[in-house]
């Protein structure tokens, strides 16, 4: 049987893709949003998210991945919808679609404690105020790749589940737990014994001169205005040339992460799962 190609935006499916790529509110309201490209919808499924809708077009099936994501999409009886690549561009949220959108329900939800490893040291961070979308998806793919045990994020915050978080941190969101941190989080940090270290440009001890074999939460601030917590938290700077005045926040926290997770396994401390939330 030959299967032709949606073309037409008058979908009810189309319209939800399309209010989902662009609209927060939207978004919040409705409990969903979109995942797009073969890799985030590959992590997505391999780690049991369940798909509402998935949209896809030809470019997807010209390589061997893309016919094994719709094979098990298939099997996991998501519901498929087969575009043109004209209809595919115009919901697409990228310049280069990769053939593949996916529509999933989703929640953030608060803690009260932050979730602690099995076995060996917490690593934990704290994202403050973010507010580019790349830059926590950056961050979220970081701490998720160094070994982190979780991420929180503060009151103003871009959204987790904004689609330009999850293109950036490519399906690392749905491998550790991230999660909404109340206004009083260092309260129960302490009562957990959790050390909280927060970078700042200048003024702090330099990051590889710090013990990060104890539990420990590492604090990320706004890109433009900084941290609120430098006074409550224990200071640490990434040394650089004069000549350089700041980094990236998701390059500094990934420098920094990096550098916790070696000293650790030279420490004899291997990397203990994230408990999932």
């Amino acid at each position: 049987m030959i299967v032709h190609p949606l073309d037409s935006s008058d979908n009810k499916i189309i319209r939800t893709v399309r209010r989902l790529m662009t609209s927060h509110t939207f978004r919040e309201k409705s409990g969903q949003t979109v995942v797009e490209g073969r890799r985030v919808v590959d992590e997505a499924l391999s780690a049991g998210v369940s798909f509402r809708h998935v949209v896809y077009s030809r470019r997807l099936l010209q390589e061997t991945g893309g016919k094994n994501l719709i094979a098990r999409l298939q099997a996991s009886s998501t519901r498929l919808l087969y575009v043109t690549e004209r209809l595919m561009e115009e919901i697409s949220g990228v310049e280069a679609p990769q053939g593949v959108v996916g529509v999933i329900s989703w929640t953030l939800p608060e803690v009260t404690s932050f979730p602690l490893p099995a076995s060996g040291p917490a690593l934990l961070v704290v994202a403050e105020a973010l507010q580019d979308p790349g830059n926590l998806g950056s961050l979220i793919r970081s701490a998720q790749a160094a070994g982190a045990h979780g991420i929180g994020v503060t009151k103003g915050t871009v959204e987790v589940f904004n689609p330009k978080t999850l293109r950036a941190c490519a399906g690392s969101v749905f491998r550790i737990p991230v999660f909404r941190v109340p206004l009083n989080w260092m309260d129960f940090a302490k009562e957990q014994g959790l050390a909280v270290r927060a970078t700042t440009v200048t003024g702090g001890q330099p990051y590889d001169q710090v013990d990060w074999m104890a539990p420990v939460i590492i604090v990320l601030g706004n890109e433009g205005n900084g941290l609120t917590l430098e006074e409550e938290a224990e200071p640490i700077t990434v040394p650089m040339v004069p000549t350089a005045d700041s980094l990236n926040v998701a390059m500094a926290g990934s420098v920094i992460l990096f550098h916790a997770a070696s000293q650790r396994r030279l420490g004899g401390i291997s990397p203990s799962p994230p408990l999932m939330i």
